[in-house]
């Protein structure tokens, strides 16, 4: 938009002539002399365009800025919002979830970063999405198969992903978990691990059966988490294996320093 040379009225100086303009200020002179005005702000309560025309796309222009700077707050606020429901955060002891790939298909998931929780089969809800309660953003979601013709004792650990850090399972009423962007895992062949060899033998069961996802102990993901990072083996890979095992650690607030023992 051509500014230079046009005709002004300021609410205090009068009339004047627009002399020189930069990317957010506009150099004006009127009969006392020249002023600097930042634009467009200073259009919305001190400058007018004397040309109708010129008027009307600096409004546009105003109009699209006052959009973008409450985009802008609306953005910072939210952020604030999740900072202090992070920082505020109830943790409930079984927040993780294993996913056992009964409906779900692997390579759509790893194509995607996106799971589905099933479906119930009994009782008020039968037929629909299974809602994830218990997951919330401190959840991770490990992905788990069991080769075809093997026992159960064999289900292998391929992948895993943090939930996204505005997921609350309970608002999930599509039972559709979308991976965060950034926390995100896929295991090569000969990085698996099985499954079973983290619970004991009490609680291991002789089939998975046709629920999706069992729900387990965050201390018990952590130990996967952190066996994981140390099955990977490439550099960039185990980069983000590590930082995905931190920001598990830190949202759920427990200490990275521990050593297990296989």
């Amino acid at each position: 938009m051509q500014l230079l040379g046009k005709a002004i009225v300021h609410k205090t100086f009068g009339k004047g002539t627009i002399t020189a303009v930069s990317d957010n200020t506009v150099t004006v002179s009127f009969s006392e002399g020249e002023k600097k005005f930042l634009y467009p702000d200073a259009f919305m309560q001190f400058l007018k365009l004397k040309d109708k025309s010129a008027q009307e796309q600096v409004d546009r222009l105003l109009r699209r800025k006052s959009v973008e700077e409450e985009a802008e707050r609306r953005a910072a606020k939210e952020m604030l919002e999740r900072r202090y429901r992070m920082a505020n955060l109830k943790l409930s002891l079984n927040s993780q979830a294993i996913f056992g790939m009964v409906y779900n298909k692997i390579e759509d998931v790893f194509s995607s970063w996106r799971i589905s929780t099933g479906r119930y089969f009994s009782g008020m809800s039968a037929g629909q999405p299974r809602i994830p309660h218990k997951l919330k953003p401190n959840s991770a979601c490990l992905l788990t198969e069991c080769p075809e013709g093997a026992e159960e004792s064999e289900r292998r650990i391929v992948g895993a992903f943090m939930v996204k850090e505005d997921f609350f399972g309970d608002l999930c009423t599509d039972g559709i978990i979308e991976a965060h962007e950034q926390y995100r895992i896929a295991l090569k062949e000969g990085e698996t691990l099985r499954l079973w060899d983290y619970f004991e033998e009490k609680k291991r069961p002789r089939r998975w059966g046709n629920t999706e996802f069992k729900y387990t102990a965050s201390p018990t993901m952590q130990r996967i988490l952190y066996d994981i990072k140390n099955a990977v083996t490439s550099k960039d890979r185990l980069e983000a294996a590590e930082d995905f095992y931190r920001y598990f650690c830190r949202i759920n607030r427990l200490p990275e320093n521990i050593a297990y023992n296989n």
